[in-house]
Formats: C-alpha cells, structure tokens, sequence
C-alpha cells in the first residue's frame, strides 16, 4: 500500500520534471530560436507555429554542423 503511494508520487514528480524540460526544449531552445530568425520576414504577422518548430531545429542542426566542422578544424589530424 505504501509503495503503490510512494510510486505514484514519483510518477507524478518525474511526469511535471519531463513536462517542463520538453517545454523548455521545444518552446525556447526550438520554437524561440524559429521565431526569432523569422520575425524580420513575418514583419505585419506572427509566424506559424510549425514553421517557426521547423527553422528552430535546422538552425540548430546547422549550428551543430558549424561547431563540429571548426572543431575539426581547429584539431590537428592525428
């Protein structure tokens, strides 16, 4: 009886701790960072939702593919 208490507390706490990293993964990291490359091209209107999720994350695989390829290049081949 105790464990099953116990088990649901903890669900319940690592179900509000994952919510809020997703949240703050796809709302700032990906969505903020769509929404702020394509505000100047939306100037009258917001961008949409899913666009905005989209360039998010090819700016981020992009980012990604620019720090790996200087990476590489700043290191001398072995």
């Amino acid at each position: 009886m105790a464990l099953d208490a116990v088990g649901e507390l903890l669900g319940g706490v690592l179900r509000f701790v994952g919510r809020m990293l997703f949240e703050l993964v796809v709302e700032l990291l990906l969505y903020g960072t769509g929404r702020l490359l394509l505000k100047p091209f939306y100037r009258d209107k917001e961008p949409v939702d899913g666009l905005c999720t989209l360039v998010g994350v090819l700016a981020w695989a992009a980012f990604a593919i620019a720090a790996v390829m200087a990476y590489r290049y700043v290191q001398p081949p072995a």
